[in-house]
């Protein structure tokens, strides 16, 4: 089997594909991508058992038909180094592969495509549609709140769910929550949820960022499939119940407060410097249009910054981590957030744009005297 394919074209479907291939395998076969090619098409696939990506590259030039598993990081060099030459030319045997272009060639060895492992059709009933830029966006804007704990828990996913002409994710790790919804073209009227792997997710949104158009969305009841133009994305989901975050959402604040998100930004990076590597806490005192915050670190020193705000009501204070309250921040595209705080121990309720909002748990919480 002969074929030629323009080297920016191969690189990029080659690319995507081999980013999902485990850098350690028990199964050597499954460091590889497997390709076939037939009808002036080549069609790659890869996976680790969890995940599996599919993409089809179209020829310049193609004659029989072949197909073989190549090692995905060596090739993945070689066609990175090609990517800008008019052609590849790629000749098939049945146990090696050799690639052409300017100025030499590589002859690689391979394996047998045959013992590439079977991935079965995911059962769907129907699909949703909505623009590649929404789904990436929406995925940008929860990821920082799900849980890195090194465990295989339902925290450790982004829960999607699919009903009537909306799409909602969601993302928490039990100190902060964030939550974002979607309209959706829902022709079959599907009604699903599920725990998404994030490095499916950011496996997604590495394709949308180089394609612009139409996702389709479909769930079964242990996988998720993403499929636009030629690229198909299918992953397990993670097994679990996730927990009701209608029930983390506070609805009685009663303390609102208008406030400019690069000013607030600004102050409290500026206070995390003087925290604790193993401690971070900043102190913040809200008064009649003003915040205060100060932290303290042994041994570091101390700091005292005020911002200014809309706020009306009477003075509190509470301590929080940095990180969470600047994470949630950045994932807003406003200028201004309408943040509502509770007493006690409350949760903070950040409105951080259409459809979307993020809660933070603060570490202590005391009223100010």
């Amino acid at each position: 089997m002969k074929a030629s394919f323009i080297g920016n074209d191969l690189f990029k479907g080659f690319n995507l594909v081999a980013s999902v291939t485990p850098s350690s395998a028990i199964k050597q076969i499954l460091g590889g991508v497997r390709i076939g090619v037939a009808n002036g098409i080549a069609s790659l696939m890869a996976t680790d058992l969890e995940i599996l990506v599919r993409c089809e590259v179209g020829t310049i030039s193609c004659e029989g038909e072949a197909s073989i598993v190549l090692p995905a990081m060596r090739v993945n060099n070689i066609l990175r180094e090609w990517a800008s030459n008019k052609e590849i030319l790629m000749e098939m045997g049945e146990t090696s592969c050799l690639l052409k272009s300017e100025g030499g060639y590589f002859k690689i060895m391979g394996e047998d495509a045959n013992r590439f492992p079977e991935v079965g059709p995911v059962e769907i009933g129907g699909f949703v549609e909505v623009e590649g830029n929404i789904i990436s966006n929406m995925v940008s804007k929860v990821l920082h709140a799900v849980s890195t704990v090194k465990i295989k828990s339902v925290l450790s996913g982004v829960f999607m769910i699919i009903e009537g002409d909306t799409i909602e994710m969601v993302a928490a790790d039990g100190n902060r929550l964030s939550v974002i919804r979607r309209k959706v073209a829902n022709p079959s009227g599907i009604s699903v949820r599920g725990i998404i792997p994030v490095r499916c997710l950011v496996l997604l949104q590495r394709f949308v960022a180089d394609w612009d158009g139409v996702i389709r969305v479909g769930m079964s009841e242990s996988r998720v499939q993403f499929v636009g133009g030629k690229v198909e994305i299918v992953s397990q989901l993670i097994d679990g119940q996730y927990p009701n975050h209608e029930d983390i959402i506070p609805k009685h604040n009663d303390k609102k407060i208008e406030m400019k998100k690069d000013d607030v930004i600004s102050a409290l990076r500026m206070a995390s410097f003087m925290t604790d590597e193993g401690y971070r806490v900043v102190e913040c005192i809200f008064e009649k249009n003003k915040l205060k915050l100060s932290s303290r670190a042994m041994a570091v020193g101390e700091t005292e910054l005020e911002v200014n705000i809309n706020y009306e009501g009477t003075t509190f204070k509470l301590n929080v981590n940095p990180d969470y309250i600047l994470d949630a921040l950045k994932s807003s595209d406003e200028d201004i957030i309408a943040t509502e705080f509770g007493g006690g121990d409350s949760a903070i309720l950040f409105r951080l744009g259409h459809e979307h909002v993020g809660v933070v748990m603060p570490m202590e919480t005391e009223e100010a005297t």
